[in-house]
């Protein structure tokens, strides 16, 4: 009976006309904003809603997502990306709203979109511009209820996780959103946090099988999955007490790309090699020998860089100095062009690099390839007394020894 019963819910509920897509988002749109405004008067989900959703979603912990998260292109919107906000709402970005509960999370997988050139900000690797890429929007929260800390709150400090895409038939661990040049962006709204993950397109491999894992973990977590050796199957390990979520992605297989998947390992087995050291260690960019202690002897050159002396190792790029204010979530954005070098951007959370607040602080990152000196750019952050933060850009003085 309750087969039945689930048989024709399904039936009546299942529209036989498919509305124009840039329609269903603009409205679907309109609708969670307008929800999202009205949150602190009703935050509850109508009976028949949560009816509906008990019986379609039973037995499995994933579920329909309900109407209460923000639209990615309203996400995007929020980090002041035209471009992707227009390729969320383009004919290629894949809508999905489903979600799982897992331990003390809730877990929403929002919608996805992967191309050429989609996003305004540039995305560098060693120096090196990479333009085809997958962008995936989520949603996590505690699933009593609790508000998620703001991110400029000191408690948003001690929140980790980890969202990855994953592929059928390669080992997540050599395959994840850190080999997969990586990077994030995320806010919370009303006790939501929503996450933007961002790695090289994996649309290429939709003929494979894609997967998202989302774990309560700094990097990938090899005893939050499973992979089977032979049949190439990704999948959560039950035993594991945590958050490891797994959706599988629906991106259509005819979007796959053979040849080019191809080359992607070809390019990712020649400039990757398992690193010295335990397997479970290697959560970065696995490398050479050779180009690991290399990268150490840059790492520790770095790490000697104060405000005080940095001026006696480089030299100061004038047209990258910027003075910026930390916006509503506490971020500051930048964007700058080293002519001959590289150009980039990046978005920084103060209170998560300057969490004692102490003016004169200087925060260091860099970029560079194989012709180090040649190519090499010290992105610099310093906090002010006025807690406006400045931000430049250096290069290695010339004949310096690293």
């Amino acid at each position: 009976m309750k087969k039945d019963l689930d048989t024709l819910l399904k039936q009546a509920l299942t529209p036989t006309i498919e509305p124009d897509k840039r329609l269903k988002q603009s409205i679907l749109g309109q609708v969670k904003e307008d929800q999202t405004m009205n949150l602190k008067k009703a935050r509850s989900i109508p009976a028949a809603a949560v009816a509906a959703a008990i019986i379609l979603g039973a037995g499995s912990v994933t579920a329909y997502a309900s109407w209460k998260y923000l639209a990615p292109e309203k996400v995007t919107e929020r980090f002041h990306d035209t471009k992707l906000t227009d390729a969320f709402l383009g004919e290629d970005a894949v809508l999905i709203q489903e979600e799982q509960t897992i331990g003390r999370y809730r877990v929403t997988l929002i919608g996805i979109v992967s191309g050429e050139d989609l996003s305004q900000y540039q995305h560098t690797s060693n120096g090196t511009l990479q333009t085809d890429r997958t962008y995936c929007v989520t949603a996590i929260e505690y699933a009593d209820g609790t508000p998620m800390p703001d991110t400029t709150d000191d408690a948003y400090a001690d929140l980790s996780f980890f969202v990855s895409p994953f592929i059928k038939g390669y080992h997540p661990a050599d395959y994840n959103t850190v080999t997969m040049r990586g990077s994030y962006s995320e806010f919370t709204e009303n006790g939501i946090l929503y996450r933007l993950t961002e790695c090289d397109n994996v649309e290429i491999f939709a003929d494979r099988g894609l997967y998202l894992g989302v774990t309560d973990s700094t990097f990938y977590n090899p005893k939050a999955y499973t992979y089977d050796q032979t049949t190439g199957e990704i999948s959560r390990n039950e035993a594991y007490d945590g958050l490891n979520a797994l959706f599988q992605l629906p991106i259509d297989a005819s979007k796959a790309d053979p040849a080019a998947a191809a080359n992607y390992l070809n390019v990712l087995e020649e400039q990757e090699a398992e690193p010295e050291g335990s397997k479970e260690a290697a959560q970065t960019e696995k490398q050479k020998p050779e180009a690991a202690k290399e990268d150490a002897k840059i790492q520790a050159w770095l790490d000697q860089l104060t405000s005080e002396n940095i001026d006696n190792y480089a030299d100061l790029v004038e047209s990258t100095i910027q003075v910026l204010t930390p916006d509503s979530e506490g971020c500051v954005s930048v964007e700058y062009d080293v002519e001959g070098r590289v150009s980039g951007s990046g978005r920084v959370l103060v209170s998560k690099y300057f969490k004692d607040q102490k003016p004169g602080t200087m925060m260091v990152s860099c970029s560079y390839s194989e012709n180090i000196l040649e190519s090499m750019v010290i992105p610099t952050y310093t906090l002010n007394e006025d807690g406006t933060v400045t931000f430049a850009v250096y290069v290695p003085k010339e004949g310096i020894v690293i």
